[in-house]
């Protein structure tokens, strides 16, 4: 994996890491609308564990298959 894209995957992990934070339930967003927070909160740990796959995947070694 280049410098770049581990670059690109943490701001992004960063960002969504700080959304989901700040969907919390009791955080200064929910008690706005609650049902949208939470929608976004669900979405946002979804792509939270979405990035941590492609960072597992891009770390592994790669082979003269995944080469090509």
């Amino acid at each position: 994996m280049t410098q770049a894209t581990q670059k690109i995957i943490a701001y992004a992990e960063e960002a969504v890491g700080r959304l989901v934070q700040e969907c919390r339930q009791g955080g200064p967003l929910y008690s706005q609308h609650p049902k949208a927070v939470a929608q976004v909160s669900r979405t946002g740990k979804w792509l939270l564990n979405a990035i941590a796959a492609l960072h597992r995947e891009l770390d592994k070694p790669r082979t003269k298959e995944t080469q090509q």
